[in-house]
């Protein structure tokens, strides 16, 4: 019996796992490997911070969908992928034999320089849910000083919405973004100016152009200026792929992302296949999205098929542009189609309905 193991549950394997039933009909044991019976969707994440959104509505329970299936779920962390011996190794030292297998091992937010207990990284998603139960806690008894580290999407949408988690509150919430760039730089710049002028007239403090150079207990000291003074730190300063490749000594990019073709296949191992955000995609750079991880997740599972049974495999063509919707937090968002920036109430209605039916699409069954 063909051994298939599914190194995470993320988005680019939830198609796989939506037809676990095909691959044991065919003979085909099958493992998923997870840290967690639920896997949050990322896009819904700052609005599980400011309780937007209830947790049931933002997951997927990832351990009943693989086990009703007939497959096996098996909880527990990656430490390394032994290629040679085709097994997978987890942190508590377990082993997993496997003919063939399919990673898709997310991202983790990039360490800042020092440390804080009171620094939360927005990865794992539901670090969102924790911190946003906190603060509202924590703001029943007096005020309290929240600071966002990066200025990118995610720190936008993060900081967004702390403010309306603080709306109405018992005592003031103060908000602090600090940004070692403009705000949104990769996008047109109307999208960061549409932030700014969201977060400033809704009472947040913006630092840009200011690099953090230490975290310490209590404050962020910076290049310049005055340090920034915090009760709680929320980490959106960038993510990178997991560790797990480059330990492994699997052929990883410069960031650590495990290389693999147009198959979605490990340019050294075609026993080895990947998705999502910890991939490096050889035939053109990525942005590390969800639309490319949700977009890789038919073909991934067709591949994956198709390498069981000896069959052609077929490529993964991405699309050159994709939208991209911010969740502001107060009703509104920004929306980015190529050079097209539109901001108001109509772009987080989209987001909300786009977004609701991605989670119905896998949470009916």
């Amino acid at each position: 019996m063909k051994k298939l193991i599914l190194a995470g549950a993320g988005h680019a394997h939830l198609m796989t796992i939506r037809n676990l039933s095909a691959f044991i009909s065919a003979g085909v044991s099958v493992t998923v490997v997870s840290a967690g019976d639920f896997h949050y969707y990322s896009g819904m994440g700052p609005g599980l911070l400011a309780g937007i959104y209830r947790p049931e509505e933002t997951r997927f329970d990832v351990r009943k969908m693989t086990e009703a299936r007939g497959a096996t779920f098996l909880q527990g962390v990656i430490e390394r992928i032994d290629a040679a011996g085709r097994r997978v190794i987890l942190a508590d030292g377990r082993t997993l034999a496997y003919d063939l297998l399919s990673c898709n091992l997310g991202s983790d937010v990039i360490t800042l320089p020092g440390a804080s207990p009171h620094l939360i990284p927005v990865k794992p998603i539901d670090n969102l849910h924790r911190a946003g139960t906190e603060i509202r806690n924590r703001l029943q008894g007096g005020p309290l000083r929240v600071a966002v580290i990066g200025g990118g999407p995610a720190g936008v949408e993060v900081a967004g919405n702390l403010l309306r988690l603080g709306k109405g509150a018992a005592h003031p919430l103060a908000v602090t973004l600090v940004s070692r760039d403009d705000l949104l730089l990769r996008y047109p710049a109307r999208a960061g100016m549409l932030a700014l002028a969201s977060l400033r007239q809704r009472g947040a403090t913006v630092i840009e152009r200011q690099a953090v150079r230490q975290v310490e207990a209590s404050r962020i000291v910076l290049d310049a200026g005055e340090p920034v003074l915090f009760d709680l730190a929320l980490n959106a300063a960038g993510i990178g792929p997991s560790a797990v490749f480059g330990r492994s000594g699997l052929p990883v990019s410069k960031d650590g992302g495990l290389r693999v073709n147009a198959h979605l296949q490990c340019v050294s191992d075609p026993a080895i296949f990947g998705g999502g955000d910890g991939i490096h995609f050889d035939p053109q750079p990525l942005d590390r999205v969800g639309v490319y991880a949700v977009r890789q997740g038919p073909v991934l599972c067709r591949n994956l098929t198709a390498a069981l049974n000896g069959q052609p495999l077929e490529a993964f063509l991405p699309q050159r542009r994709y939208l991209s919707i911010l969740n502001l937090g107060d009703g509104r968002g920004i929306l980015a189609w190529r050079s097209l920036i539109l901001s108001g109430r109509f772009a987080f209605e989209l987001k909300d309905m786009i977004d609701r039916a991605f989670m119905h699409r896998f949470q009916k069954e």
